[in-house]
């Protein structure tokens, strides 16, 4: 026979009470394992460096000629190298995907001014504009070169805003100055003059010091590139 008797409400209330206890620890459970959100994390900035000079190197890196091109700012045959000689190196050879260019800085000791001037280029290169002071350092090289007046001949190239933050980056002391990685790989390849254009070419490495006459340069350079 089926009981007719009602149940225990006390034991109803009990179990009752025990579901909705267990059902409240188990969410303040998952609250507490839940994490909270993750505050942004900055990111770490690399330490400035000249190391990876990549302003200063210039075609593809499959290029099957590499030229490193060693100059002193304060050197009257760069100043030619680098305004009459180098624009048609570039037209003829890095444009036209024969070489790959690197600039390399060479201070030599006997001029005053060079390292510095080397830091000015290689500062303005940090903020996209190593071509145009580059450039202007070498043609007001007269100028320059007798007192040390970088920043002037610099400012005319250059728009105030521009020419605030290279300065600060001109004075930041921590900042390396460029040049000790080239200096050092010049060491390396024995250069003792400038300008001396280093040609790479199937993994050998022949150097040509001093303001070679483009014609010569070329038919240098395609005979290279013949064999």
């Amino acid at each position: 026979m089926f009981s007719t008797a009602q149940p225990d409400v006390s034991i109803i209330g009990v179990m009752r009470t025990a579901l909705l206890l267990t059902a409240a620890l188990a969410a303040a459970s998952i609250m507490i394992a839940a994490p909270a959100d993750p505050k942004p994390v900055e990111p770490k900035k690399a330490a400035f460096s000249y190391g990876d000079q990549k302003f200063k190197t210039y075609g593809s890196p499959t290029a099957p000629l590499t030229l490193e091109l060693y100059t002193d700012y304060e050197c009257p045959s760069c100043r030619v190298m680098f305004l009459d000689t180098l624009p048609k190196l570039m037209e003829e050879y890095v444009k036209t995907g024969k070489a790959k260019l690197i600039h390399r800085d060479f201070p030599l000791p006997m001029h005053k001014f060079s390292r510095q001037a080397a830091k000015w280029a290689n500062c303005a290169g940090t903020m996209g504009r190593y071509d145009l002071v580059s450039e202007q350092i070498f043609k007001t090289q007269m100028e320059w070169s007798q007192n040390g007046n970088l920043d002037g001949a610099i400012a005319k190239v250059l728009p105030p805003g521009e020419m605030q933050k290279l300065r600060a980056l001109v004075a930041d002391t921590k900042i390396d100055e460029g040049a000790t990685a080239d200096v050092a790989q010049g060491q390396r390849d024995a250069v003792n003059q400038t300008p001396t254009l280093e040609i790479v070419y199937k993994g050998k490495r022949e150097q040509i010091g001093g303001n070679t006459p483009f014609q010569l340069l070329k038919q240098y350079l395609d005979m290279k590139l013949a064999k």
